[in-house]
């Protein structure tokens, strides 16, 4: 019985972060059951990420809770209560994007640098202190879902052409992997590695009738496998699952390999033991 709860245990899904339009909830993966933590206090909420600490961030495309004309921010949300803090607003990219909005996507790297991504295929960097951008580039791609493993970028594009892209984040150039391949249109996508480096997403489907999916996706292909579904009345869109991964790892979720430490063949250690009895009884010989 011990090991069979052990077994259920290890063959768990993760729990992880979602967001819907003004809503933080907790989402069990495996089954797509979810639980309201609270309002964050800003509307329509695009990506998620947790840094190396844990600290959870958020992308904001529309205007605070309150209401007001401005918009576009980063936040800092309280993953125990969902309430949503300002650091500041996202430097020049208000209004931008089809009808002024942005479908952003939100990730860390290993070394805490934060990168913001679009459907409009632009790639950006983004000061964690003060939310002010430094364009990188245009990806090519209209990216909506964005993960960091490692010091790698992936990202997952909208559309009718859904698929799976590495990103370069120096250059913002995006190399295809392969097409999602699960059917129709996505509006939005959440993106996040687990701490074991398997790659999740969340896919709002453009038909607000459909229920949001969740999949694994495969970094090798881009193919991804629907895991389950979520009530398609939330309208899941940003996805963090765990703190992102340490620079020593691979985007794979493998710890880089140590260097070896060289070891003698045992051939010389046999012959190192031998001359080391020869001269230790030669001495011996010597002061008898």
């Amino acid at each position: 019985m011990a090991l069979l709860l052990l077994s259920s245990q290890l063959a768990a899904e993760p729990m992880a972060y979602g967001v819907g339009f003004r809503d933080l909830y907790r989402l069990d993966l495996g089954s797509g059951q979810f639980t309201l933590i609270g309002p964050v206090g800003y509307n329509d909420i695009e990506g998620l990420a947790l840094d190396s600490g844990g600290q959870l961030l958020g992308a904001v495309d529309a205007s605070a809770g309150s209401g007001g004309v401005a918009t576009d921010f980063l936040i800092r949300i309280n993953s125990a209560t969902g309430q949503g803090n300002l650091i500041g607003q996202l430097s020049g990219l208000a209004g931008l994007g089809p009808e002024g909005q942005l479908d952003y996507g939100l990730a860390f790297t290993c070394d805490n640098r934060l990168w913001l991504s679009s459907e409009t295929g632009e790639l950006w960097e983004v000061n964690r202190g003060n939310a002010e951008v430094r364009r990188v580039g245009s990806t090519g791609a209209a990216l909506s879902g964005l993960a960091g493993r490692g010091e790698q970028l992936y990202g997952v594009s909208v559309g009718n052409n859904a698929g799976l892209y590495r990103i370069d984040r120096d250059s913002a150039a995006a190399t295809l992997v392969g097409a999602l391949g699960v059917g129709g249109p996505n509006e939005n996508v959440g993106l996040d590695f687990d701490a074991s480096g398997v790659l999740w997403a969340v896919l709002d489907p453009r038909d607000a009738s459909r229920p949001t999916r969740v999949a694994r996706v495969d970094l090798q292909t881009g193919a991804a496998t629907v895991v389950s579904t979520i009530n398609h009345d939330v309208g899941m869109k940003g996805l963090a699952i765990a703190p992102v991964a340490p620079c020593s790892t691979t985007p794979g979720g493998q710890a880089a390999a140590p260097e070896a430490v060289p070891v003698a063949a045992p051939w010389v250690l046999w012959l190192i033991g031998v001359v080391t009895v020869a001269v230790g009884a030669r001495r011996l010989r010597q002061t008898s």
